[in-house]
């Protein structure tokens, strides 16, 4: 049995933290989408967290070692976990429920393990790829949902969406992989502001390209719409709302927790707070969104918790083990 460190303690509080922003997250943002791309709104996200974070980005880059060196590693990662991850999760958000795009998002960790066992070499038993395995049925059952009704899907449902958000997770599960290895003598709060200001260049890029894309003929005419377009959105109470929530509790407060919280515990415990989600966007998704729960999707996640719980319960005794022997 583990002993239960101020560690560890500090590390639970930080990841039950995350959880509850994060698993707000997609209900309050879905509203917004709307009336605005999901480019544009990861822009103004940004935008206001980077404002928030000018105080710790000045705090901590003196105490910076080879500013240069840190600042390429974060950007090399959050291509990964910002850029690529964010751009799919959030147009597959706008192509589906968002109790349906949490779902499939509470399963990252099952790609998070793929991850660290393809770039990592992580050694994984028979038990815990039959967890794996029994897991992964779960998270494919869940993905193909709108197929499987086969025209009788509710409302908002899409599997172009679904398949967005699967791509996301495996972007996430990359991107926290390569956090792992490069920020762990990094300031936490430091990653997280040169992540901001790296996610205003890619969005407001790919905001202009969304214009070039839909009619503008050059970047000089693409710019004055874009600002048309911000001003438009921003007339939109939901549009601010999600902007603002994202920027403070899902990026400065619930990105660093998360950081923070895997530091004191094993990557594989910590990917465990996913599974709480659920006990945040559900009753908010059905209260707030009005939004409907299928059969099909309980039973996915039940099988998903199962594989989980088989392939968990199977590394605790094997540690239980090493530590008898040890």
């Amino acid at each position: 049995m583990k002993k239960v460190t101020n560690q560890r303690l500090t590390s639970y509080f930080f990841l039950a933290i995350n959880t509850i922003t994060w698993g707000l997250a997609l209900v309050i943002v879905k509203p917004g989408l709307e009336f605005t791309t999901p480019f544009r709104y990861l822009l103004y996200r940004y935008l206001l967290a980077a404002v928030f974070s000018v105080p710790i980005l000045l705090y901590y880059l003196p105490k910076v070692k080879k500013k240069l060196k840190a600042v390429k590693k974060i950007i090399f990662v959050e291509f990964f976990g910002t850029a690529l991850a964010l751009g799919l999760l959030y147009i597959g958000l706008s192509k589906t429920t968002a109790i349906e795009a949490s779902f499939i998002t509470t399963t990252t960790p099952i790609f998070v393990v793929l991850a660290g066992i393809i770039y990592l070499k992580e050694k994984v038993e028979k038990h815990e790829w039959l967890g794996l395995s029994i897991a992964f049925f779960g998270t494919l059952l869940l993905t193909l949902f709108p197929v499987i009704l086969n025209g009788m899907t509710p409302t908002g449902l899409s599997l172009e969406g679904n398949i967005f958000i699967i791509l996301q997770n495996i972007a996430t599960a990359i991107a926290m992989v390569l956090a792992k290895k490069h920020y762990k003598k990094l300031p936490k709060l430091f990653v997280t502001s040169i992540s901001f200001y790296f996610g205003i260049v890619v969005f407001g890029l790919l905001s202009l390209g969304d214009l070039l894309y839909s009619g503008a003929t050059s970047i000089s005419e693409a710019v004055p719409q874009l600002i048309s377009v911000i001003y438009t959105d921003f007339t939109h109470q939901s549009v601010w709302v999600a902007a603002l929530y994202m920027a403070i509790f899902g990026s400065i407060i619930g990105l660093t927790a998360y950081i923070k919280g895997q530091d004191g515990i094993e990557a594989s415990e910590a990917s465990l707070f996913w599974y709480l989600q659920p006990l945040v966007f559900v009753p908010a998704g059905l209260i707030f969104l009005h939004e409907t729960i299928h059969p099909i999707q309980i039973v996915a996640m039940i099988i998903i918790f199962s594989g989980v719980y088989i392939a968990e319960r199977r590394t605790k005794k094997r540690r239980s083990s090493s530590k008898k022997k040890a």
